[in-house]
């Protein structure tokens, strides 16, 4: 009788054990979704920043083209409108020189604007990558945490390996989301 009780004070002592190590896991599982989560509302801060900078400079870009536009149109009309002479080719070619100024003004014409705007948006589409690791990350730690948290309850080891290769997975796409984005997105 007393072998009999002796196995099962080890058994009781091996299950609270892996209790133990699956609590273990959780808070590991927890702490690196803290951090995932972290890194989604970073990448998400960014990903508005810039797509409302790049906005911005659309609206500037149209604004230069329509007033480029205007420059053209107006230098035309007095072309054939205002009468011939000094002041009608004065005229002309102020507004043609305006005009061309819009186009490609060092750091404020259409040209200078669409880089800018172009190079907001590449950063905005790197945000939304980094974005997507970072939940997709989230996801996987969330679901670890809930099959290990299951696991503490039914006792079963194997849900205890899968909650923990669902957080490995979560940490490799974490990590993906700060040094390789494009390589853990799926959207």
């Amino acid at each position: 009788m007393s072998e009999s009780l002796e196995e099962h004070e080890k058994a009781a002592e091996a299950a609270e054990g892996g209790k133990r190590w699956s609590a273990l896991l959780i808070a590991a599982l927890a702490a690196g979704l803290a951090f995932a989560e972290q890194g989604a509302q970073k990448a998400q801060t960014s990903m508005s920043a810039d797509a409302i900078a790049a906005a911005d400079l659309w609206a500037q870009y149209q604004a230069k083209s329509i007033r480029a536009n205007e420059a053209k149109d107006i230098a035309a009309l007095a072309a054939v409108a205002v009468p011939a002479g000094q002041a009608r080719d004065d005229l002309v070619n102020r507004l043609q020189a305006d005009a061309n100024r819009f186009e490609t003004e060092k750091g404020v014409g259409k040209a200078a604007i669409a880089a800018a705007a172009k190079a907001h948006e590449d950063a905005r589409d790197a945000a939304h990558e980094k974005l997507e690791a970072f939940h997709n990350a989230s996801a996987a730690l969330q679901l670890g945490i809930v099959l290990t948290t299951a696991s503490v309850i039914t006792g079963s080891t194997g849900l205890v390996v899968l909650g923990g290769l669902l957080g490995v997975a979560g940490v490799v796409l974490g990590l993906l989301g700060i040094f390789k984005p494009e390589w853990a997105g799926w959207g």
